[in-house]
C-alpha cells in the first residue's frame, strides 16, 4: 500500500473514531438533557392565571413607574408566551425612558441595517443558485446537483445567520440549530464533486459512510427539531445559555472534518496539476484550485469563528469571518453561473484570476498573438529550441523577433504556464519520447536528461517525477512490460 493511502485510510479512520466517541456520547447526554427538561416543564407548567398574573403585574408596575419590578414581568410574561408583541405594548408609555425598559427593548427589538439586508439577500441569492443550476442543461447533473448543494446549505446558514445579525430569532423559534445539521457535509460535497469533474468518479455504496458523521449529529440534535414552538423560543430566548449542549465536541469534529477533506481535495488537486500536461482539462484543474480555495479560507475562519463562539478570543467582529468567506462562496459561484455556465454543462473553460489584469496595457493584438504563437511552436516542435540548456525568456523572445513581455504574454495565454513550465513540460514529453524509442536501453538516465536540455539528474528526476508521477526508472519499467 502506497504511503499517501495509508495517511488517507488512518486520517479517515481517525475521523470516524472521533465522530463515534464525542458525538454519540454527546448524543446520549443530549437526550437525558431534554428528557430532563421535559420533566422539568411539566412539573412547572404555567397556568393561565399565573400568566394572566404576570400581565397584570408588569402593566402595573409600569404604571407606578417601577421599571425594574415591570421589565421583570415583562420578561416572564413572554417567557411564558413566546408573545414579543407585549414588549411593544401601548401600556408601557409610561417607563419608555427608563434605562431598564430601553435595555430590555435594545436586548430583544429586532435591528434591521445594511449588514443583515446584505446577507438575506446573499442568502436568496444562493436559493436561486441552487435551483437555477438543477434546472439547467448539463451532462451530468449530478455534478451540479452537489456543487449547488454545497452552495445551498451556505446559503441556509447565511439565512439563518442573518436572524441573529437583524435580532429576529425570536420571531422565527423553529429555526433553533437549522444549519447545524449541515455541519459535517461540505467536506464530502465538495470531495465528491471534485473526484467527478476531474475523474468521473462513479458512487459506490461505501460512499455513504461519509454521510455517517453527518446522521449522527442528526440523530443528536433530533430532540430539538421536536420541541414545541414555546419550547424552542425559550431556548432562544434564554440568551445566556444559546449554545448547542455539546457544542465543543461539534465543534472539534467539524474542524477535524474540515481539516480531513481539505486534505483529500489537496491530494487531488495536486494529482491533478500532475496530469495536467497529460490528459486532464486545465480548466477543471483552475474551477477545482478555486474552490478549493474557498474551502481552504472556510476551514481557516471557521477555526476562527469557533474561538469567538467559545469565547477563547474576545473580538466580536471576527464572529462575522466565516459568514463572508460563505458569502464569497455563494458569490463566486452565481458568478462563474452566469459569465462561464458551459461550467455546469460539462464543457468547462476557465479564465486563471490571476492573469485576468495582467496584461491588461498589452498592446498585443489578437492576430499579432496567434502569430506569435505559431512561431513559438515552430520553434518547440520543429527546432526543439527547449534542449538548449541555457535558453531564457530574452534569448526565446529574441528568436520570435519581439518582446520579453510579449513572449511571456502568448505563453501564458496561449499554454496556461510560465516559460519554465512550459520549458521542463516539453523537456519531459522529449524524454518519455526518447525512453519509448529506446527498446535496449541503450542510453542512460542521466544521459537523456542531458540530451533534452536539462543540466542535472535530480532536476531532471524531480520535473520528471512531477509530471508523470513517476520517476525515470520506474516509467521505463512501465513501459518495459
Amino acid at each position: 500500500m502506497h504511503r499517501h493511502q495509508s495517511i488517507l485510510l488512518g486520517l479517515i479512520l481517525c475521523f470516524f473514531v472521533s465522530v463515534n466517541k464525542m458525538v454519540a456520547s454527546e448524543a446520549t447526554s443530549a437526550f437525558e438533557l431534554y428528557a430532563s427538561k421535559e420533566k422539568t416543564m411539566e412539573s412547572s407548567t404555567i397556568s393561565t392565571d399565573s400568566i394572566q398574573k404576570y400581565r397584570v403585574l408588569a402593566i402595573e408596575f409600569a404604571n407606578k413607574i417601577q421599571a425594574k419590578e415591570a421589565t421583570e414581568y415583562i420578561v416572564k410574561y413572554i417567557s411564558a408566551t413566546s408573545d414579543m408583541s407585549f414588549l411593544n405594548d401601548h401600556l408601557f408609555i409610561a417607563i419608555e425612558d427608563s434605562t431598564e425598559y430601553k435595555a430590555l427593548k435594545q436586548k430583544y427589538s429586532p435591528r434591521i441595517g445594511l449588514l443583515g439586508l446584505f446577507y438575506f439577500c446573499t442568502g436568496l441569492l444562493g436559493v436561486f443558485v441552487f435551483v437555477f443550476l438543477n434546472l439547467k442543461r448539463s451532462d451530468d447533473r449530478i455534478n451540479n446537483f452537489l456543487i449547488s448543494l454545497f452552495v445551498l446549505f451556505h446559503s441556509v446558514f447565511i439565512l439563518h445567520q442573518t436572524l441573529y445579525v437583524v435580532n429576529s430569532q425570536f420571531y422565527m423559534p423553529h429555526a433553533l440549530f437549522v444549519s447545524t445539521t449541515f455541519s459535517f457535509l461540505y467536506g464530502p460535497l465538495l470531495y465528491f464533486y471534485s473526484k467527478r469533474i476531474i475523474y468521473n468518479y462513479k458512487f459506490k455504496f461505501a460512499d455513504v459512510l461519509h454521510l455517517l458523521p453527518s446522521v449522527i449529529l442528526l440523530i443528536y440534535i433530533f430532540p430539538y427539531y421536536i420541541m414545541s414552538r414555546l419550547e424552542k423560543f425559550n431556548e432562544v430566548f434564554d440568551q445566556e445559555n444559546n449554545l448547542l449542549p455539546g457544542a465543543y465536541m461539534i465543534i472539534i469534529v467539524k474542524i477535524l472534518s474540515l481539516t480531513i477533506y481539505s486534505y483529500l481535495l489537496l491530494r487531488i488537486y495536486h494529482k491533478n496539476k500532475a496530469q495536467l500536461n497529460q490528459n486532464v482539462s486545465t480548466g477543471k484543474h483552475l474551477w477545482q484550485r478555486n474552490i478549493i480555495t474557498l474551502h481552504g479560507l472556510y476551514t481557516l475562519s471557521y477555526v476562527i469563528f469557533a474561538t469567538v463562539l467559545v469565547k477563547i478570543v474576545d473580538v466580536p467582529a471576527l464572529f462575522h469571518l466565516q459568514s463572508m468567506v460563505m458569502v464569497s462562496v455563494v458569490f463566486y459561484v452565481a458568478y462563474i453561473s452566469y459569465t462561464r455556465p458551459e461550467i455546469f454543462r460539462g464543457k468547462i473553460k476557465l479564465v486563471d484570476p490571476s492573469k485576468l489584469f495582467k496584461y491588461k496595457k498589452s498592446g498585443l493584438t489578437p492576430s499579432y498573438s496567434i502569430e506569435l504563437k505559431n512561431k513559438l511552436l515552430k520553434l518547440l516542435d520543429e527546432d526543439k529550441i527547449y534542449k538548449e540548456n541555457d535558453i531564457n525568456l530574452q534569448y526565446l523572445s529574441e528568436k520570435m523577433d519581439t518582446t520579453r513581455h510579449n513572449t511571456s504574454q502568448v505563453i501564458n495565454e496561449h499554454f496556461e504556464m510560465s516559460f519554465s513550465e512550459l520549458m521542463n513540460t516539453c523537456r519531459i514529453n522529449e524524454a518519455a519520447t526518447i525512453f519509448q524509442k529506446d527498446g535496449y536501453n541503450s542510453l542512460s538516465i542521466i544521459e537523456v536528461a542531458y540530451e533534452v536540455g536539462f543540466n542535472n539528474k535530480v532536476s531532471f528526476n524531480k520535473s520528471f517525477k512531477k509530471q508523470f508521477e513517476l520517476t525515470p526508472s520506474e516509467y521505463i519499467r512501465s513501459i518495459r512490460l
